[in-house]
């Protein structure tokens, strides 16, 4: 397993996996302290939503600029040309979650752009993320997209090139959001739409097949929750916190080998320092879209 990571290191495109990271932790200073390392070697930081939990100061002319200083209190080290932010429910809600804001929203975008983050393109933009000969279209979808009326994103993709959606909805996890297996509206993306779908939303890591799709669940910035388990859902990996256990978060790496394999790998931390736990190596199915994976030994 070493020796793969130490090759996958010096290969294309490196990914850092992140979500949930909106509320001050003792655990979340811990991880963002790792991911300070981490982005050290690594290309792209995917900041998977939900980036702030308490109601915006939407009614404040400075709001974009005090919502900045929060978002800054975790990612504060890293390199703002490396993040690439996505809207989740809290960001584009009232604190209620109980409507869709504009100004919620448009004070976030407004915060992204503060901090070098982003230029704004919103609701949903195809980002290249390109190296070493290897191409990956990564769509960016807003939060809004999932029930506020936003229109729906027209998104173009290179035909060799991978492709990975990034949300802050689940589309299948082991645990917490049982609620709403399945319910991610891809049925205007084709069939299998996609390589990896990338989300936060649910606090905990894990790795499902949704058919040939890999959906991957990085919820763990502030923390990782025990949440309920769903029924009839495996998984390659699952990292969640035990009951009465101490406090854990923890993010994951994605390093695409090349244009046909990719390595996933979860780290998860303590209130000591933080570990990567054994990985997952993916192929490309031979034609169409779509990964098969199975662990590294």
């Amino acid at each position: 397993m070493l020796a793969l990571l130490t090759a996958v290191a010096l290969a294309g495109p490196r990914i850092i996996l992140v979500g949930d990271t909106g509320e001050d932790t003792a655990i979340g200073k811990v991880v963002s302290a790792q991911l300070v390392k981490e982005m050290a070697t690594a290309d792209w930081l995917l900041a998977l939503g939900d980036l702030f939990y308490d109601a915006p100061p939407i009614d404040d002319n400075a709001c974009a600029t005090l919502l900045a200083a929060r978002y800054r209190s975790f990612y504060e080290g890293i390199p703002p040309q490396k993040v690439i932010p996505v809207l989740g429910n809290h960001d584009v809600t009232t604190v209620a979650q109980d409507a869709f804001s504009p100004a919620a929203r448009a004070c976030s975008v407004a915060a992204f752009e503060l901090l070098g983050w982003s230029k704004g393109d919103y609701p949903s933009a195809v980002r290249k993320l390109d190296k070493a000969g290897v191409a990956i279209d990564l769509a960016v979808i807003d939060a809004g997209f999932y029930g506020a009326g936003a229109p729906k994103p027209s998104l173009k993709f290179r035909k060799e090139s991978w492709r990975f959606y990034a949300a802050h909805y689940t589309w299948r996890t082991t645990a917490g959001k049982c609620d709403e297996q399945d319910k991610i509206p891809v049925a205007w993306l084709g069939k299998p739409p996609m390589d990896l779908w990338l989300n936060g939303h649910a606090h905990h890591l894990d790795a499902v097949m949704v058919e040939s799709v890999l959906a991957l669940t990085s919820g763990g910035g502030m923390e990782l929750r025990k949440p309920k388990i769903c029924p009839d859902v495996t998984s390659h990996f699952t990292y969640t916190r035990d009951a009465d256990g101490p406090p854990l978060g923890g993010y994951l790496a994605l390093d695409v080998v090349s244009k046909s394999s990719l390595v996933v790998t979860p780290t998860v931390c303590t209130e000591t320092g933080c570990a990567a736990k054994p990985a997952i190596a993916c192929v490309r199915v031979e034609k169409g879209l779509g990964v098969s994976c199975k662990p590294v030994l």
